[in-house]
């Protein structure tokens, strides 16, 4: 009897990341954008359609990711990897996960309980399970607005291990999880 060793994320679960990355960076960069705009104006109220789109859109891809990945093996990490970086990493990915499903919540507060817009690309609206209720409203936005400094944090870092993998240490980390990657060593 063989055993498969695997080296890389299963293929959808490899889609999945690539996805969830573009689409967190688009939402990220749009909401610090929209942030620095007065209220109101153009083009910070369509530009905030697609943040929060994208957010409804990363809420269900998160959901999709952690299904495919609790259905699915993980590599194991390199050996090279000291108890401290694998901490590092494992707390890395879980903040990164519990973002993917707290901003959008945060978000649906904000803008469900304050009145506004709960459009999904211009297409229809979310329901609004809190209705012009301000106690929600201010928990949504207090939330949504003190999670980004999480949300910078978690990407940078994630960011900067990963290059710090491919520049310094020249392992194997990211062709786990790169699009191409062998599901066995050759």
């Amino acid at each position: 009897m063989t055993t498969e060793v695997t080296t890389s994320y299963d293929p959808l679960l490899r889609r999945i990341h690539w996805a969830t990355a573009i689409l967190f960076i688009a939402a990220m960069l749009i909401g610090l954008y929209c942030g620095l705009q007065a209220p109101g104006t153009s083009p910070r109220r369509e530009l905030l359609e697609v943040h929060k789109s994208l957010g409804v859109s990363l809420f269900f891809l998160a959901i999709l990711r952690l299904m495919v990945r609790l259905a699915t093996s993980a590599p194991q990490g390199p050996g090279s990897f000291s108890p401290m970086v694998r901490i590092a990493a494992r707390l890395n990915h879980w903040a990164l996960y519990a973002i993917l499903f707290i901003m959008p919540v945060t978000g649906y507060m904000f803008s469900s309980a304050g009145g506004y817009s709960l459009r999904y690309f211009w297409t229809f609206s979310w329901p609004r399970l809190f209705a012009h209720n301000q106690t929600v409203e201010h928990a949504g936005e207090v939330a949504h607005g003190a999670l980004a400094y999480l949300v910078y944090l978690a990407v940078a870092l994630h960011i900067a291990a990963t290059l710090w993998h491919v520049v310094v240490k020249k392992d194997e980390t990211l062709a786990r999880m790169w699009p191409r990657a062998s599901r066995n060593p050759t």
